[in-house]
């Protein structure tokens, strides 16, 4: 478990569960725990950002809408995202990500080729959120 996320044990895949004390905050760890499971991005420079936004009708939804525009963004452009900064308000999400090309870069573990809706919770809890999503590696 690191500070932000703990690994979920799964047969064919791999997943991730995360709390925050909000939905944003929810949504970024997970999208730092989806990159942190391919690369180590201790070492990762911000060298490139792009933003964007996105509007959902759930939060489950909002969540794999961001997590799925990371992914995209990050095979279309070569780049891994290292660091992930999250608004959200009325189900609109505005992301901000900033990272370095993959190029030359080894894995740390499989790539991710999706982000599934098994097993998805994006969830009020006691105190916050808490997020749970299973990656199809």
């Amino acid at each position: 478990m690191t500070n932000r996320y703990s690994i979920v044990s799964h047969t064919a895949d791999t997943g991730i569960e995360t709390t925050a004390d909000t939905l944003a905050d929810a949504i970024g760890n997970a999208a730092f725990a989806m990159f942190d499971l391919m690369y180590d991005l201790s070492s990762i420079p911000a060298e490139t950002a792009i933003a964007f936004t996105t509007v959902a009708a759930s939060p489950e939804d909002l969540l794999v809408d961001v997590l799925s525009e990371l992914l995209l963004r990050s095979e279309s452009d070569d780049v891994v995202f290292s660091a992930i900064a999250v608004r959200e308000s009325r189900m609109r999400a505005a992301v901000e990500a900033s990272g370095a090309t993959t190029v030359g870069r080894d894995l740390r573990g499989p790539p991710i080729k999706a982000i599934t809706y098994h097993e998805l919770r994006c969830e009020p809890v006691a105190g916050g959120w808490m997020v749970r999503v299973i990656f199809d590696v």
